[in-house]
C-alpha cells in the first residue's frame, strides 16, 4: 500500500523544509507548497483515491490565509482531512476552523510526536464518519460523539467547549456520561476505543 500523502502548506520556507523531512522519516509521502493558490492548482490535477491523504496548513499566510482555503476546499466539494498549525495567538482562528470540520490544530512550535498523532487522529475520525466500527460507539448522542471527536483530537475542555458553543462543565458532564456508556475508566482506554482498538 502507498504511504499516506501529506499536502504541507506553509509560506515559511525553513518550517516547510523542516517538516517535510520529519513527515517524510514518518513513513508519509509529504507534497510541500508556499501557498495555498500553489496548493489547489497540484491538487486539482492529480488523481486521488489510491491513498489516505491529509492537509496540513498554516493558518496566517499572505494572499489565501488557511481559513480561506478551507473554505474553498468546501466549495469545491473537496473533503481533506485538514489539520492547521498555528501560532499561539490564533488560537480563536484555530476554533473556527473546528467548527468548519478542520480535525485538528498544532500551536506552534510543536513536537514530532504532535503532528504524527495529529494526522493519525485525522485519518481515523475520517474514517469514522460513518460507519463507526464499534457498535458501543452507536450508544452515543450526537453531542457525544462530537465531544469524543474533539477528546481524540487531544483539544482540553476549554477548548471542547468553546467549539460546540457550551460550558465546560457540560463538557465535563458528556465526558463522563460517554466514558460510562463506553465502559472505560481513563482517557487511555478511551482513546483505544474510538480509534477503532477496543
Amino acid at each position: 500500500m502507498a504511504p499516506a500523502r501529506i499536502y504541507l502548506v506553509d509560506d515559511n520556507d525553513a518550517f516547510r523544509e523542516s517538516t517535510a523531512w520529519l513527515l517524510e522519516t514518518a513513513g508519509f509521502e509529504p507534497r510541500p507548497f508556499p501557498s495555498g493558490a500553489a496548493f489547489l492548482a497540484a491538487y486539482e490535477s492529480e488523481r486521488h483515491g489510491a491513498r489516505d491523504e491529509c492537509l496540513v496548513s498554516d493558518i496566517r499566510m499572505p494572499q489565501m490565509s488557511g481559513l480561506q482555503l478551507q473554505d474553498e476546499l468546501l466549495r469545491r466539494g473537496i473533503r481533506l482531512p485538514l489539520v492547521f498549525v498555528t501560532a499561539h495567538g490564533d488560537v480563536p482562528l484555530a476554533v473556527e476552523a473546528m467548527r468548519k470540520g478542520a480535525t485538528n490544530f498544532l500551536e506552534k512550535p510543536f513536537t514530532d510526536e504532535a503532528l504524527t498523532h495529529a494526522i493519525h487522529a485525522a485519518f481515523a475520525s475520517r474514517r469514522q464518519h460513518p460507519p463507526m466500527r464499534n457498535e458501543a460507539l452507536e450508544k452515543l448522542s450526537p453531542r457525544e460523539r462530537q465531544v469524543l471527536d474533539l477528546v481524540v483530537a487531544s483539544k482540553p475542555n476549554k477548548i471542547i467547549a468553546d467549539i460546540l458553543g457550551i460550558s465546560i462543565k457540560t463538557v465535563e458532564l458528556h465526558r463522563a456520561n460517554m466514558m460510562s456508556k463506553l465502559g472505560v475508566r481513563s482517557l487511555p482506554e478511551l482513546m483505544k476505543v474510538a480509534l477503532g482498538h477496543g
